[in-house]
């Protein structure tokens, strides 16, 4: 479902991923692992088709920098930290379904299945950092994709706003979602993925760690 071969970045003169290469299988969770700076958001842009680079990257069959919006319509992209201004939750979400020309119904049923109906005209502003990675995650699952990318989703969450959006991850993922996840929390991987990912310095460590689901 996901595939990355010889990804390559350099920004500003400085090398980010040299030569990335993986796999993940249909309905698979993985963990990109490492410390600051060792290219795990990175990957994830190059997915995106966010930023220009070298090698090939592939969603659901289709290259995400020659057919940029046809791999995209296959993920839900969850950033680390997410930004609403002043709007309310619901029309933030139906900001997001007018551009994908999806139904307002729809908005409804996301905002139930992350447990935010009662603050639909709530506004994001006035929300926790449990609640808006919740809302963001909404936004992501809006027109229903297979795969979700997910950039350190509880990194500036208090301890019961990560159990919460884990609980949450995890019944995505038993529903057989392909997840790729850039983490350095060891509950986070623990809890989500199937196996990890090292990298270090822009390149992926050999051997590649294997995890067993909790």
């Amino acid at each position: 479902m996901i595939a990355a071969d010889k990804l390559s970045l350099a920004l500003q003169g400085r090398t980010i991923l040299d030569g990335v290469s993986f796999r993940v299988g249909r309905g698979e969770a993985v963990a990109l692992v490492g410390p600051n700076g060792s290219g795990k958001t990175s990957v994830l842009r190059c997915l995106l088709g966010l930023v220009p680079f070298e090698g090939r990257a592939s969603i659901g069959g289709h290259d995400a920098a020659r057919a940029p919006i046809a791999a995209r319509e296959f993920v839900g992209y969850l950033p680390q930290r997410p930004a609403f201004g002043d709007v309310t939750a619901f029309e933030a979400l139906r900001f997001v379904a007018r551009v994908r020309r999806l139904p307002e119904c729809f908005v409804w049923r996301e905002l139930e299945r992350v447990g935010l109906e009662r603050h639909a005209q709530a506004r994001a502003r006035t929300f926790s950092g449990g609640m808006l990675q919740r809302l963001s995650l909404a936004a992501a699952l809006l027109a229903d994709p297979p795969v979700l990318l997910l950039d350190e989703p509880t990194a500036s969450l208090d301890r019961a706003g990560q159990r919460e959006f884990l609980e949450l991850a995890a019944r995505l993922r038993e529903d057989g979602r392909t997840l790729l996840l850039a983490s350095h929390r060891a509950e986070e991987i623990e809890r989500l993925a199937d196996r990890v990912i090292e990298l270090s310095e822009g390149q992926v460590m050999f051997p590649v760690g294997l995890r067993a689901a909790s």
